[in-house]
């Protein structure tokens, strides 16, 4: 009959297969159950780290400020000035950069900090044109 010797079973010849990975395979071990003391510990590192983030953007902030509301013209700023801002300004950034790179925050929070500060300043700034314009133009009318 035809097809008769299709019923022997066949095994397939493992000679030539070869290992994809090195690597465990993630379905090898069993997942492991995080204890609430291990979630505990977690919580707290997040949340220190957070608190650290604020203090430091609050600083900077402060620094950020101080140097916007500086009265000093250009030419007559020493050197030690113009590093404090370049140092302010690179602490700024560094940090934005580490908030932004925390796998534990929202995607861009450093830099949006960052804008959302720089846009107060700028409406501060406005004000304070504002005001200047307003007492100049008082000053013409006399």
């Amino acid at each position: 009959m035809p097809f008769e010797k299709d019923t022997q079973p066949i095994v397939p010849s493992k000679s030539n297969l070869k290992q994809v990975s090195s690597q465990k395979s993630m379905f090898d071990a069993p997942n492991k159950k995080i204890t609430q003391q291990d979630f505990d510990k977690k919580v707290n590192d997040i949340q220190d780290k957070v608190l650290d983030y604020k203090k430091k953007v609050s600083d900077l902030a402060l620094k950020f400020k101080k140097i916007i509301d500086d009265k000093t013209l250009r030419q007559n700023k020493s050197i030690f000035a113009n590093e404090l801002e370049q140092e302010v300004l690179a602490d700024m950034i560094n940090l934005g950069v580490e908030i932004n790179n925390d796998p534990n925050e929202k995607e861009g929070m450093g830099s949006m900090s960052w804008i959302t500060m720089l846009l107060k300043q700028t409406l501060s700034q406005r004000d304070r044109i504002n005001e200047l314009e307003y007492e100049i133009f008082q000053l013409k009318k006399k």
